[in-house]
């Protein structure tokens, strides 16, 4: 029991240099760390948006250009079009207006021939009186072959007209059938213009939505960004807080132990090193940084060289407590006789437990436990009974 209480006081001993404000501020600095880190996280995703969206953007842009293309040259098509449509229709229209003419001309021939055939009706024999009035065969032959060939040459140019506007009203269809296939492509230009219009619209509103998107992404990384930077800088002054806090809490502990020093509260003396035998070096490469008594401490600072280096046991013994303290890390004792213990500060969670027995050089854990202790140190206490008290004494005499 009086082992036990005195394991407990050894532990405490470390911790009772922590202050409230020490944990307040490592509390302060890890929630900004993981806001600044929650920041980072979500300005990084919206980067990653940023870029999906500048891709969809740039999609979008060319599909664009794409339909653009489309609509030119269906405008273009379209043009053409209606010049030629205009160009037949033109011709429609003089084809048209000749016919016009012929038919006319047609009528009035038709019609001068009907009068003479009505008139020779009427006149009946009296038309050829001339034909008898001739006076000679010959002069008869040339009245008669007049007359023929008048009434022939009348026949033939109804025939020609004719000819000439049956020609006229067959080329006037096809002109026609022509003017209404143009007419029907004008109209499918039309209509796929209008569509592609439309789709271009469509494509226009949703990249206006993406750019907007887009825009509001980038403000935000920017706020992200701006929020982190305040985190950080909110991060170091706390630090700087935290600094100040140890600095002033270890200048408190020299204090007092320099004061219980005076007066006589703490003597520190020799061990006879057949207790335990010679310590084993705790830290295997490692080095004293900081000796025992320098700035009045009663431990030794061992520099690893390298973080989180392992730590063994200076010899064998039974783990008599271990116990995580948020300052200082993991704290581990070793019991190695009745009256000396060793003691390691700044561990990580410890691989042996209360209670067991290890053996010299037996690792026991990794350094790095402490919020205030770099991750490359210890600090190696040996503590031996005298009396009813516990003293420090010089790690350094027994290596």
């Amino acid at each position: 029991m009086r082992w036990l209480l005195l394991a407990l006081l050894l532990l405490m001993a470390p911790a009772a240099l922590a202050q409230t404000s020490i944990e307040e501020l490592n509390q302060a600095i890890k929630q900004a760390e993981q806001l600044r880190q929650q920041r980072l996280a979500a300005a990084h995703e919206a980067e990653a948006r940023i870029k999906q969206l500048g891709a969809e953007v740039q999609r979008k842009l060319r599909e664009l250009d794409a339909i653009g293309r489309d609509i030119t040259r269906l405008e273009n098509e379209k043009r053409e079009l209606t010049k030629t449509i205009a160009g037949l229709e033109d011709q429609v229209s003089a084809t048209e207006k000749e016919i016009a003419r012929l038919e006319d001309r047609l009528d009035r021939l038709k019609s001068r021939m009907t009068k003479l055939v009505e008139k020779l009706y009427r006149e009946r024999a009296g038309r050829y009186l001339p034909l008898l009035r001739a006076e000679t065969f010959t002069d008869l032959l040339m009245r008669a072959g007049w007359v023929q060939y008048l009434g022939a040459s009348d026949v033939k140019l109804v025939e020609t007209l004719t000819s000439l506007v049956h020609e006229l009203q067959a080329a006037r269809e096809r002109l026609l059938r022509l003017v209404e296939e143009l007419s029907r492509k004008k109209a499918e230009r039309e209509e796929r213009i209008a569509a592609l219009e439309k789709k271009k619209a469509q494509y226009q509103r949703v990249l206006a939505e993406l750019k907007k998107q887009k825009a509001s992404e980038e403000v935000k990384v920017v706020e992200l960004n701006k929020a982190a930077e305040q985190l950080e800088k909110q991060m170091q002054e706390l630090a700087a807080q935290l600094e100040a806090e140890k600095k002033r809490l270890e200048e408190e502990r020299r204090r007092q132990e320099a004061e219980a020093r005076a007066a006589g509260r703490m003597p520190v003396f020799d061990v006879p090193r057949e207790l335990i035998g010679r310590l084993l070096f705790p830290v295997p490469g490692g080095r004293i940084v900081s000796p025992f008594g320098a700035d009045n401490n009663t431990w030794q600072v061992i520099a690893a060289g390298q973080d989180y280096a392992p730590v063994r046991a200076a010899a064998a013994g039974q783990v008599y407590a271990a116990a995580y303290y948020a300052n200082y890390g993991w704290t581990v004792i070793i019991l190695h006789s009745d009256n000396l213990l060793t003691r390691y500060v700044n561990l990580q969670e410890p691989l042996v437990r209360t209670g067991d027995i290890v053996e010299q050089g037996q690792i026991i854990g990794y350094l790095g436990g402490s919020a205030m202790i770099p991750p490359n140190e210890m600090w190696f206490s040996v503590l031996v009974s005298k009396g009813k008290r516990l003293v420090s004494v010089d790690p350094s005499s027994y290596y």
